[in-house]
């Protein structure tokens, strides 16, 4: 449970701010890290509980609760040197590929919303306050526990989504791939 508690205070720490800009060698990197990342988080045993393809390349929205305690699985099980060196080929570290990833999410999911009828907008708006109120939670109180960050991530599920505006012309130029790419984690 401390090692829960210390991967969360991490990961929340990497979630310094609201609608960080990516710029396009983050999204290309991410682009390719993340098939790499799902193949070996399948490769190991340990983590058939996890699913990183979902967490990090998520259409759908996110349950926070697996986003915060997906690296602490992955500390917990003596993991994270190799998964962190696996994210460093990229140009990554763990958190920050975490961070990168619900900034694509939710800047795809701003281009694909416009398309949606208003019940699908909607659902889409609440998938990406879930990828949000990590932030938010974590922006508001510093380090929580889990119990209390839950209670921020419901919190913050009505509020706005502030999604970079640079992000969503960004992550337009590469829609085609990123829906391929998705599709294939689904």
């Amino acid at each position: 449970m401390k090692a829960l508690i210390i991967s969360m205070s991490l990961l929340a720490m990497s979630f310094s701010s609201f609608a960080q800009d990516i710029t396009e060698n983050q999204l290309q990197s991410y682009i390719k890290a993340l098939p790499a990342v799902v193949n070996w988080s399948k490769s190991q045993p340990e983590l058939e509980s996890v699913d990183l393809g979902n967490m990090l390349g998520s259409t759908d929205g996110v349950d926070t609760s697996v986003v915060m305690s997906a690296l602490g699985h992955i500390k917990e099980h003596e993991l994270y040197t190799e998964f962190a060196a696996l994210t460093q080929q990229y140009g990554f570290t763990p958190e920050q590929l975490v961070t990168v990833g619900s900034e694509v999410s939710m800047a795809y999911l701003e281009n694909v919303k416009a398309t949606l009828s208003p019940e699908n907008q909607a659902r889409v708006n609440q998938a990406m306050s879930g990828l949000q109120s990590l932030t938010a939670s974590s922006a508001s109180s510093g380090t929580r526990s889990m119990t209390g960050a839950l209670e921020g991530v419901k919190e913050a599920s009505n509020a706005p989504v502030d999604v970079s505006e640079n992000n969503v012309n960004l992550v337009k130029e590469y829609m085609p791939q990123l829906k391929q790419l998705f599709a294939l984690l689904q």
